[in-house]
């Protein structure tokens, strides 16, 4: 949906605001364009994706919470 968080490869060099870590260019991280951030494909961030992109594939109560 429109807003919702994706994973891409990152287009630029920048650092996750939620682990301080740096993300390179090329590497993998999740985008928030609601919030227009990136974050490192290992925050807290980048794991509630996957559990949204999880739980809308199974049909689940919970998704798009």
């Amino acid at each position: 949906m429109r807003g919702d968080p994706y994973f891409l490869k990152s287009r630029f060099k920048s650092v996750c605001p939620e682990t301080g870590r740096a993300i390179e260019k090329g590497d993998e991280c999740v985008y928030f364009p609601k919030a227009r951030k990136a974050y490192h494909r290992e925050s807290e961030a980048a794991e509630q994706a996957r559990q949204m992109k999880f739980s809308e594939a199974y049909g689940m109560g919970d998704a798009k919470w």
